[in-house]
């Protein structure tokens, strides 16, 4: 009994010395092989997901700058073409709730600025005169021309029309009323700016 006992006490401790555990040495190939399959992943994913920060950045820029001008045109005529605003209150909704600011006025120039997340957004608006309203007594001549320029893209145009050529006008305005040009951009990080711009006239005259 004594000779089986020590015998397989033996055989217990070359298993025993068969079955060790993992050297240092293949822990750390492990860790290089892991290493140069994951990293590159990890960069493609974080290049996908800076572009879809900035996407969604610009995203909440145009929508900002959209509601500004929809709040100018609907703050009263005379006071955008007399240039007496001084404060107007912003809300803008957003998925996470209501965000308040305020457009503060200068004459005609306003500066405003909204934080959303970590993102700072800072609007600024100009109200600029393109047109004098002709005198119901003496009226002039002059029109306004609207033109497409080949820098800029041009406008809609038709299916199937081919674009006007470069300096060509694409519409006049004379009218009886003073038309305002009303321009908003917003800065939100690095890059260009959201530019948007509208205009308006009195046509309660």
């Amino acid at each position: 009994m004594m000779l089986n006992f020590n015998r397989q006490h033996g055989n217990d401790s070359k298993t025993h010395r068969q079955r060790r555990g993992i050297s240092l040495v293949e822990i750390l190939m492990a860790l290089l092989i892991l290493s140069i399959a994951v990293l590159p992943a990890v960069g493609t994913f974080s290049n996908y997901y800076g572009v879809a920060t900035r996407q969604m950045d610009q995203e909440i820029a145009l929508k900002l700058g959209e509601s500004v001008i929809s709040l100018l045109m609907n703050t009263a005529y005379s006071d955008l073409a007399q240039g007496k605003l001084t404060d107007l209150p912003m809300n803008f909704q957003t998925p996470s709730g209501s965000i308040e600011g305020t457009l503060s006025f200068n004459g005609y120039n306003a500066t405003g600025t909204i934080e959303i997340g970590r993102v700072k957004h800072v609007i600024n608006s100009s109200i600029s005169k393109v047109f004098t309203a002709q005198n119901l007594d003496s009226p002039h001549k002059n029109a306004l021309q609207f033109t497409w320029q080949s820098a800029d893209p041009p406008p809609p145009m038709p299916i199937g029309a081919p674009p006007p050529p470069p300096g060509s006008n694409i519409a006049s305005y004379s009218c009886f009323d003073d038309l305002l040009c009303i321009k908003v951009s917003v800065h939100y990080g690095p890059g260009n700016p959201i530019e948007l711009a509208v205009f308006r006239a009195d046509m309660t005259k």
